[in-house]
């Protein structure tokens, strides 16, 4: 399998796993919650932070994952295959962070 192929492939796998992540994440926001509270707790400290750093702080933790995941699956590679490979999965990673920067509204440092 030629190089760009297996990267086509390897961005391909990213995509839907992000796609995943966000299908999951919306059934799991809509699910009915566990609560664990005991008599005497403040309300609060059973509320979601629904914050733009809050939503930030979620989408670089998805972007690392695939990330990781990805490098992973680039070390599995032929070693000439690697170099390009981990390339292109830190180019997804940077391109995840700006699009997780933009959409949470959160300036870039």
């Amino acid at each position: 399998m030629e190089t760009n192929t297996k990267i086509n492939v390897i961005r391909a796998l990213i995509l839907m796993a992000l796609l995943g992540t966000a299908i999951l994440m919306s059934a799991a926001h809509g699910a009915e919650q566990n609560e664990v509270t005991q008599q005497g707790d403040p309300a609060r400290w059973y509320q979601e932070e629904m914050t733009p750093m809050a939503y930030f702080k979620t989408l670089k933790k998805e972007a690392e994952a695939v990330y990781q995941e990805s490098s992973g699956a680039c070390k599995q590679m032929e070693k000439k295959q690697v170099g390009p490979c981990l390339r292109a999965a830190k180019e997804t990673l940077q391109q995840d962070m700006a699009a997780a920067y933009s959409k949470s509204g959160i300036k870039m440092r």
